[in-house]
């Protein structure tokens, strides 16, 4: 176990909200989870000894088939120029054969179009508590009151439980703010590196290009979240955010902002308009595999 937590925490095919779950998996106070595997031409050999380390530690395992997976390359101009990096695998990870059988259930539900029976059962298999799961499933049925009291929920509850995968039922939830402290102390104990770095504070100020608009049904319309794209690279890769705001901008408009990376999420303050580029796209080219 030791050398597979190892690989976890160097290997360049996860990120890092994976490495964050396969660690809690691997601890025990995950049942299950999924999590994605990317190969690129500078780690070929990660899928191979990922799965030999997972075999070697008798692990409960499925994985899909290789898709392939873009990165924005560049920012220029009025375009968003995306170019395949290479591929990726989605894997499903079961504590016991008891488990892998729920999730098989789990994937019959959502076959047969019983959305709530099969959210139930999600919840069950990846460890949620229940309030949290009955909450998603009444939301999914109406309009929510407040377009920006929605998304700042979201937002407030990603800062209060870094550690937790789910949609809270509220930022104030008890039995998530439990779950949050146990994970923090298992990946604490078993992933002290990777602890630090993932709680690591990093401020940048940058331009922010606004491209598309979050639709959810709301009875009241009252702000907007928006997609936004790093004009600039932050450490060495180009990001799309979320940003909320009262305000409405259209789709090309630069925002001078600072940026606060930390844990699985940015914390964006908007400045300032700085401009607008006219005729803002993305620019992609699609490969089958």
């Amino acid at each position: 176990m030791k050398e597979l937590l190892q690989f976890i925490q160097k290997a360049e095919c996860f990120d890092n909200n994976d490495r964050l779950k396969l660690i809690l998996f691997l601890s025990g106070v995950k049942p299950s989870t999924f999590i994605h595997l990317r190969v690129a031409s500078k780690n070929l050999h990660d899928k191979h000894e990922f799965e030999d380390l997972l075999k070697k530690n008798k692990m409960i395992f499925d994985v899909s088939r290789a898709k392939g997976f873009e990165e924005i390359a560049t920012v220029k101009g009025n375009a968003v120029a995306w170019r395949m990096k290479g591929t990726w695998y989605g894997y499903d990870l079961f504590r016991n054969k008891e488990f892998k059988t729920k999730f098989e259930h789990y994937i019959s539900l959502v076959k047969q179009q019983k959305h709530d029976q099969a959210d139930r059962m999600a919840g069950i298999i990846y460890g949620y508590p229940s309030c949290c799961i009955e909450a998603f499933i009444k939301q999914h049925k109406t309009a929510v009151p407040s377009y920006y009291s929605y998304y700042k929920r979201l937002q407030d509850s990603d800062r209060a439980f870094p550690f937790i995968a789910h949609t809270p039922c509220s930022p104030k939830c008890k039995s998530t703010a439990a779950l949050n402290k146990i994970y923090e102390s298992r990946i604490k104990k078993h992933a002290s590196a990777f602890c630090k770095n993932f709680a690591k504070k990093r401020t940048y100020k940058t331009k922010l290009i606004v491209d598309t608009e979050n639709e959810i049904k709301a009875r009241k319309k009252d702000g907007h979240y928006y997609v936004v794209v790093t004009q600039k690279p932050i450490e060495g890769h180009y990001y799309l955010f979320n940003v909320l705001s009262r305000q409405k901008y259209q789709r090309g408009v630069i925002l001078d902002a600072n940026v606060v990376l930390q844990y699985d999420y940015a914390v964006i303050n908007v400045k300032k308009a700085d401009g607008v580029i006219k005729g803002f796209h993305h620019e992609r080219k699609f490969t089958r595999l």
